[in-house]
């Protein structure tokens, strides 16, 4: 039997300045580097089952890395649809994985691109933000692994989970996750601690979005969750904590460090509870 995909581990620093049991998953150990590999062999695997013989995906950075990883693994051809913004070092990953790039200037004609391609004869393993709510990304369910690896390591489910969240795939599926184990063996759903970017300006670009998806406003509701808004200074503070912890993160990723001390200042942990921080992405040059 294989262990988990990345590791659930007690935080000892860290609950003893908090009063609070605090773990840490660090989702920065599979084949890319990020959880979109939760999401990629799913959703290529789905697009397969449905009769897909290539695939294109929307992404400027860690879903475009997971979904080409897939798709060279199943022996299917996979384009990338990114801004012009894509970062070089997501570029050369890509050309290394076999995909086809594609750049366009900003998000409306990505948009248009990937919707030219689906008309084309692309399966699309991505949903574009004009189209959330009308379709379901697909390999969603690839996320539900990581609350049963949590709840395997700490025995329970935890009553906090803390994570970034951009359009709500990840969310959505881990909370698919615990419903499962709800299910089957009683456990209890978290609350969900949601982190988000203020604009694109960020440099935790890749947890910006205009707008609260359906899949965020469903999980926010399910779990009572709360949403936590930061800015550039606070993410680049959040990079040097997960340095200090030992983990070299990107700086949307390293945000849990942040909304774990502002939750905990106000309205504060309840003595004696879990969180778990969830980590999505290890730091790329130029991130």
């Amino acid at each position: 039997m294989t262990g988990p995909l990345s590791p659930t581990t007690f935080s000892p620093e860290l609950s003893k300045e908090f009063g609070i049991r605090v773990y840490l998953k660090p989702e920065i150990h599979s084949a890319t580097g990020s959880y979109k590999d939760r999401l990629g062999p799913a959703a290529v695997a789905e697009a397969i089952q449905a009769g897909a013989t290539r695939v294109v995906v929307t992404s400027s950075g860690n879903q475009g890395l997971a979904i080409a990883h897939a798709a060279r693994a199943a022996g299917i051809p996979c384009l990338i649809l990114a801004t012009q913004h894509i970062l070089p070092v997501y570029r050369d990953a890509l050309r290394d994985l076999g995909a086809e790039l594609q750049t366009v200037p900003d998000m409306k004609a990505r948009t248009a691109a990937l919707h030219e391609t689906i008309a084309a004869g692309w399966f699309p393993v991505s949903v574009a933000p004009e189209d959330r709510g009308r379709q379901v990304q697909p390999g969603k369910s690839g996320y539900a692994a990581i609350a049963r690896e949590i709840v395997d390591a700490l025995g329970a489910a935890p009553d906090f989970l803390i994570l970034p969240v951009c359009f709500g795939d990840g969310c959505a599926g881990i909370l698919l996750g615990f419903r499962q184990l709800a299910r089957e063996r009683g456990t209890a759903i978290p609350k969900f601690i949601m982190i988000r970017a203020r604009s694109s300006e960020d440099v935790a670009f890749s947890i910006t979005a205009d707008a609260t998806t359906p899949e965020v406003a469903s999980t926010l509701a399910a779990t009572d969750g709360v949403s936590m808004y930061f800015r550039n200074a606070d993410f680049l503070e959040a990079q040097r904590l997960g340095r200090e912890a030992g983990l070299d993160l990107e700086a949307a990723a390293a945000a849990p460090f942040l909304a774990l001390r502002r939750y905990a200042a106000d309205p504060g942990f309840p003595p004696g509870c879990v969180a778990v921080l969830l980590f999505t992405a290890k730091h790329r040059p130029g991130n």
